[in-house]
This record gives C-alpha cells, structure tokens and sequence, in this order.
C-alpha cells in the first residue's frame, strides 16, 4: 500500500521538476519580416543576445526574394506567397545586415538589420 502513495507524489514532483525548468529556458523572441516588391515592411528588427530568435519571413510580393545574413551564412529562398520560419541566437551586442540576395534588390532597397543588445 506505501508504494501507492509514493508513486503519485513522485509524479507531481517530477511535474513540478518539469515546469521548473521549462520556465528557466528563455522563450524565443518572435517575428514576422515581410517582403513586399522591393522593399522588407521591417527595416530594423531589435532583439536580445542570448535569446532564441525565430523569425517568421513570407512572401508578399511577385518577385522571388532571397533573405541573406552574410554573418551568419544564411540565405533563405523565398518564391511568391511562400512561408519560411529560421530560428537563430546571437550571443553578443552587435549589429547585423540583411539584405535580399536577388541581384539588384539589395541596390533598390531591400536592405535591413538586425539590432543586438545585451
């Protein structure tokens, strides 16, 4: 009978365990960067060192469009109405450029960056 009293204690511990440490992982922090014809709807996007970032990129426009962080060796192709999600951590301050890597779009505009902070 003692066992059974044990086993139920055991699981609520193990949950309170669980929640605990789910709690200490940071949450990442979420965005969504557009591409429209020429143009990101977000020239600069402010996150956090040492927090996940997932960053949602779609595609708005009738162009292709390639996201490209040359940091961090990212290139993301994007073909009209399409949804991408890329998920990064940056661990110091720092600023970092994107661009969309379609030969002249980054000369027309299509141009941002990602703004670091402690």
């Amino acid at each position: 009978m003692r066992t059974m009293f044990k086993l139920p204690r055991l699981l609520f511990v193990a949950g309170l365990l669980a929640a605990l440490l789910a709690a200490c992982v940071p949450q990442p922090q979420r965005f969504t960067l557009t591409a429209h014809d020429m143009h990101w709807d977000l020239p600069e996007i402010h996150v956090r060192a040492n927090q996940p970032v997932e960053l949602t990129l779609r595609n708005h426009g009738a162009l292709d469009h390639v996201f490209q962080i040359d940091a961090m060796d990212i290139q993301v192709l994007l073909s009209p109405g399409d949804v991408e999600i890329i998920t990064f951590t940056v661990d110091h301050a720092t600023v970092i450029d994107f661009i969309c890597g379609i030969p002249g779009h980054e000369e027309a505009g299509m141009v941002g960056q990602i703004m670091v902070s402690d």
